[in-house]
């Protein structure tokens, strides 16, 4: 029988740090410049569009919701403890991460 592989150690982090991520961390200000350069809009109407939508994923974690966003992949709520939410994050396999749009193309005009 065959050994089964380790488990990464779990790390505690106290609620309102910020735990030391390996590839440091993305903020909105970087989302924004991103999208808009991504998406040719300007910066003011990509950061509406990016606030808006991270509200609305915000308050369906809040409520407990289940997210399937591709490309991203399943993200669900495994802990709500009040203002921290522990949270699990499969990824989306590379073939549907790559396939998948939100909308057929025309869709949204």
């Amino acid at each position: 029988m065959a050994e089964s592989a380790e488990k990464p150690a779990l790390r505690v982090v106290e609620a309102g740090s910020t735990p030391p991520l390996a590839g440091g961390s993305l903020k909105l200000k970087d989302l924004i410049d991103q999208v808009a350069e991504a998406t040719g809009q300007k910066k003011p109407e990509a950061k509406r569009v990016i606030e808006a939508t991270l509200t609305a994923l915000g308050e369906a974690l809040a409520t407990g919701k289940s997210l399937a966003i591709p490309p991203l992949g399943k993200l669900r709520v495994v802990k709500n403890r009040g203002s921290a939410l522990t949270l699990k994050l499969r990824l989306a396999d590379g073939a549907k991460a790559t396939g998948l749009a939100l909308a057929d193309d025309g869709e949204d005009d």
